[in-house]
């Protein structure tokens, strides 16, 4: 019934979408495309005479399977919601097929919701592609990287700095060993945030990145408090500008949450 572009931004009424090789073709009025393409079979065609067809939402940063921890603390502050509740928890349960079928009861919600496109940031991030694949949905799987360990990577005996290098090497492994023949999957360097990272690892993130034509994705500016913290652990500077001062800032980088900026 209706056909709804990005642009130009129009309501479009009694238009069909000609689609060829997977690919969109040309958007034209319902007249016009019974008589141009006469020759297509009914069964190449599809009527939807009472809906409204629009690009699909893109929902943009997630922990899919995180799905399955729905509810465990709710009205607690971000770190100790982090350090009480949901870390324990990932610690005693998260596993490969915990994140696959977190993964896959996510995208299912996400699908009935008209989103398309996702992009992700957790733990054993082939088993999100090898999910996402699956279903045929495009994602954008973060491949993560933080300073202390888990059951995905890491060590305990190891530095901060030395984790996240940890974590980065097995990212990238991944990325070349089950990406590649995934088209509608790609990813990200993923450092979970500045204060989990530390400056050298978020340093690290960045050269891995730029070594491998990856986009950054990071939590960034999420509470009060996580602002607060670093300026008192770094002259008074806020976690933003030390990612300025990196070079981290750049075209492309992903900051999610971001709920406490500044004009300045």
């Amino acid at each position: 019934k209706y056909v709804v572009p990005v642009a130009p931004q129009i309501v479009l009424e009694d238009h069909c979408i000609i689609v060829e090789n997977d690919k969109i073709k040309e958007i034209v009025p319902a007249a016009v495309a019974k008589s141009k393409y006469a020759s297509v079979p009914e069964s190449d065609q599809w009527h939807g005479k009472e809906h409204v067809l629009m690009p699909g939402f893109v929902n943009c940063h997630t922990h899919a399977a995180m799905s399955l921890l729905r509810g465990i603390a709710d009205d607690v502050s971000l770190m100790p919601w982090l350090q009480n509740h949901i870390w324990p928890a990932e610690g005693k349960f998260v596993s490969p097929e915990f994140v696959y079928d977190g993964t896959k009861l996510a995208i299912a919600e996400m699908i009935q919701g008209g989103i398309t496109c996702f992009a992700d940031m957790y733990f054993f991030p082939d088993e999100i592609a090898k999910a996402s694949h699956e279903t045929g949905i495009r994602a954008v799987v973060g491949l993560i990287a933080m300073g202390f360990p888990s059951a995905y990577c890491g060590a305990p005996d190891k530095s901060s700095e030395e984790n996240v290098k940890m974590y980065i090497e097995k990212g990238i492994q991944i990325q070349h060993e089950v990406f590649k023949d995934k088209p509608l999957v790609h990813s990200v360097i993923a450092p979970h945030a500045p204060y989990s990272c530390g400056i050298a690892g978020l340093q690290h993130c960045q050269d891995a990145a730029d070594k491998h034509g990856l986009r950054l994705s990071v939590h960034l500016h999420e509470s009060a408090s996580e602002v607060s913290d670093w300026k008192a652990e770094h002259g008074g500077e806020s976690p933003v500008a030390t990612m300025g001062r990196l070079g981290l800032l750049q075209e492309g980088l992903i900051a999610v949450h971001m709920t406490q900026l500044t004009d300045a």
